[in-house]
């Protein structure tokens, strides 16, 4: 009994140190990669083949996310030659819908939309839109923002439940990094929760102080479920003094 316990406590051991060696081979991997990846990116050139070189294919993608998260606009296309040259947007689909777990699937859709996408992609998502997955349907809801923010707008209008403001958070980071402009004042007049708390975080986000009008008269209203979202954005624009009396009522 005690030589089958100490045999066990030495091959737990070996695994153990085995696991870590390779968690530390891993990391160090993916550091070279993000580290060529930002060489390429910044002198939009280099040997493209190499980057992917020493690391699994999965980690390569989580690197190539890791770095999209952190750049601007003007680094997306040496990104976009990045991810059409490896392929990933057709993996990580692939991933999604293959996987039999929600949790795979918002994972692989989440990592998708952080990438600069094509509109084959966007087409390709809206199958998850209606997913038994809340989360997947939100993560694909996020990949057609990155590609179409005014295509996602109606189909976010369309969509049933509720965002939370984290999920506004996220689908602001991705607007904020396209071109594409987004019109504010159509999600504040919208009748559509989801759309008017979008346009309340958006202007918020953005500054758009010509929105102060419609959002006063948000905090006026006494059933608005927004009230408390437009009020801080009002205190954001330096106005919430004037209409606190509105949220005591």
């Amino acid at each position: 009994m005690l030589l089958a316990t100490i045999t066990y406590i030495v091959i737990d051991s070996v695994l153990l140190f085995v696991t870590r060696r390779l968690s530390v081979r891993s990391a160090a991997a993916e550091q070279r990669a993000i580290c060529r990846l930002a060489a390429f990116i910044a002198n939009r050139s280099g040997d493209i083949s190499a980057l992917g070189r020493g690391i699994a294919r999965f980690n390569f993608v989580q690197c190539v996310v890791f770095v999209a998260d952190r750049v601007d606009e003007q680094a997306y296309e040496p990104l976009r030659v990045v991810v059409k040259y490896y392929n990933i947007e057709r993996m990580l689909l692939d991933r999604a819908m293959r996987s039999f777990t929600e949790a795979e699937r918002a994972y692989a859709l989440a990592l998708l939309a952080r990438l600069p996408l094509g509109e084959v992609t966007e087409v390709m998502v809206e199958r998850f839109i209606e997913d038994n997955s809340p989360r997947v349907g939100f993560y694909a809801l996020l990949c057609i923002f990155s590609v179409s923010p005014c295509r996602a707008i109606a189909v976010l209008e369309g969509m049933d439940g509720r965002l939370s403001r984290r999920d506004v958070a996220e689908i602001l980071t991705v607007i904020s990094r396209g071109s594409c402009p987004v019109p504010y004042m159509p999600l504040l007049m919208s009748q559509n929760y989801n759309l008017q708390l979008l346009g309340i975080h958006l202007v918020r986000r953005f500054g758009i102080t010509e929105s102060r009008a419609k959002i006063a008269s948000m905090v006026k209203s006494c059933h608005s479920e927004l009230r408390e979202d437009a009020l801080q954005t009002l205190a954001c624009f330096g106005e919430a003094e004037r209409f606190c009396k509105c949220t005591i009522i």
